[in-house]
């Protein structure tokens, strides 16, 4: 089994993602509850790259707060990213379970 190309962080948030549509502040502020900061622009940069390589969509939605237009970066899961995300995600347990069992039998 290939080592995934998704870094932890791109796993962390297409995890959130599956929970439906969210405005990237909304992601950025998860990420940090989970203890993980980034800068706006590194966070933005993240995303670009998740969404070029198709694992997301994202698109502006404007709204008006306070008589002021505002524009939203907004983000959701693909198909790819789910299937990606998942392949990440097996690994990690494969990886896991065939650790435990070899330290289980004594051999490394």
């Amino acid at each position: 089994m290939p080592l995934p190309d998704l870094t932890h962080l791109q796993f962390l948030v297409l995890s959130i993602l599956l929970d439906g549509e969210q405005a990237g502040r909304d992601v950025r502020q998860k990420l940090e509850d989970e203890g993980e900061s980034k800068s706006g622009p590194a966070f933005y940069q993240m995303m670009a790259r998740l969404e070029e390589a198709g694992s997301v969509e994202g698109w502006y939605d404007e709204k008006v707060i306070d008589g002021q237009r505002i524009k939203e970066r907004r983000y959701r899961i693909t198909g790819a990213g789910e299937a990606a995300r998942q392949e990440v995600w097996e690994f990690y347990r494969h990886h896991f379970r065939r650790k435990k069992l070899s330290g289980k039998l004594g051999t490394a």
